[in-house]
């Protein structure tokens, strides 16, 4: 406590209020469901992303960082990148599941280096969001998801947006080759803006989710969601107050 009685700045544990993170994450189960994404996809992919891309991802964050009020968000981001970097010379070589050793190897090394393991519980004082902002935020990403179930999840495939096909196609070529070539011009080598698609090539290799459910309906959302909180924190370093 300050002297006028205020807790300091930096209390607490959590980034997103875990009321308002579950109310989100229910909004999203039920629009996935209701979408025809089949309950095994839904939670094999949720088991893949927290376990061997959000996890590693913070552990590392913290380690780096020392942690702070982003730590999920910029974890996920981090991971996201140590997903791709792996998937890449495993593809290569031939062998896409060793997209899967690094964050073993995270998870073992901070399960067993004690100096490593205060890392799984964060730093003692943290800043917490505040109650308004959390919901905000929850709002944020909740009018995402209500938005694109309405223009992506619930459109037939058949129906979806004229370029969805494409980036299907991308998705393909990277699950298959790397380095990749355009897949409408043969022997042309893609030559950028293709991560996206090699991890969601990896997603699909180690879940055996079908690209399609990936591209048209699953993979987007965590990316957006951290983007929104991401957006906040910057707001909130730069701008001094959370309602920056």
């Amino acid at each position: 406590m300050t002297a006028s009685g205020e807790a300091p700045a930096w209390v607490g544990r959590g980034l997103v209020r875990p009321a308002s993170a579950g109310v989100v994450c229910g909004i999203a189960v039920v629009a996935f469901l209701g979408c025809g994404v089949p309950a095994r996809d839904l939670a094999v992919f949720a088991a893949y992303v927290g376990l061997a891309v959000l996890l590693p991802g913070t552990l590392l964050w913290r380690a780096l960082t020392g942690g702070g009020p982003a730590d999920l968000a910029a974890g996920l981001a981090l991971g996201y990148a140590v997903e791709v970097l792996a998937y890449i010379p495993a593809r290569a070589a031939g062998l896409p599941l060793l997209v899967l050793a690094p964050p073993a190897a995270v998870l073992v090394a901070f399960a067993g280096v004690p100096g490593l393991r205060r890392h799984w519980r964060g730093p003692a004082g943290r800043e917490r969001m505040p109650t308004w902002c959390a919901w905000v935020v929850a709002g944020i990403v909740g009018f995402l998801v209500v938005w694109s179930t309405l223009f992506l999840y619930r459109v037939p495939i058949t129906d979806a947006y004229v370029d969805m096909p494409y980036h299907l196609a991308l998705v393909g070529e990277l699950r298959h080759h790397v380095p990749p070539a355009l897949p409408s011009v043969l022997g042309e080598p893609l030559s950028y803006h293709w991560f996206v698609y090699a991890e969601m090539a990896a997603t699909s290799w180690v879940t055996g989710i079908d690209p399609v459910t990936l591209v048209y309906r699953l993979s987007t959302l965590p990316m957006a969601a951290a983007t929104v909180v991401l957006v906040v924190l910057v707001g909130r370093r730069l701008g001094g107050r959370w309602g920056a």
